[in-house]
């Protein structure tokens, strides 16, 4: 009858481990060499806007933060992020985490992986030298627009009209 009494208390202390992960914002995603066709994939044929930021561009915050209010507005607006921080400083990811997770905005986040940063800003777009805030606009068929600057809600009804 002990043991019994230590393997259900045992359950119960794991399941109340569990749960808390499930409900657990999703992790942020690595960005490699192949991640914008992983990107554009994932859409599944659906407009979306590919946000780039950075934690240290305060333009970019503004853009977020434009981004997460129209997409309160706007229920057909679906916004990638993609950071150019890298994935391995856990500080950073914490500070990604916590500034998606307070714009509602952490479900479909990425950030620079393991390859090297210039590598990276080649494979999201060739002519593309860094500045910041950096975003691309896709149609239903995969073709993009490229945009630099803040995002303000005449930019978003330019590239996404209702």
């Amino acid at each position: 009858m002990n043991m019994l009494r230590k393997l259900i208390g045992a359950a119960i202390c794991a399941a109340a481990l569990v749960a808390p992960a499930s409900h657990a914002a999703p992790a942020i995603q690595p960005f490699e060499p192949d991640g914008m066709a992983r990107i554009v994939a994932s859409q599944k044929g659906q407009p979306f806007v590919l946000v780039v930021w950075s934690l240290d561009c305060e333009y970019c915050q503004a853009s977020l933060k434009t981004l997460a209010q129209e997409k309160r507005k706007r229920k057909n607006l679906h916004v990638v992020t993609l950071s150019t921080d890298a994935l391995d400083d856990e500080q950073a990811v914490a500070l990604m985490n916590a500034r998606l997770a307070s714009l509602a905005m952490a479900g479909n986040a990425w950030a620079f992986g393991e390859a090297p940063p210039e590598q990276l800003r080649y494979a999201i777009d060739s002519k593309w030298h860094g500045e910041k805030p950096r975003s691309y606009w896709f149609n239903a068929k995969g073709e993009s627009t490229a945009y630099s600057g803040v995002i303000t809600p005449q930019v978003i009804a330019k590239f996404m009209p209702n």
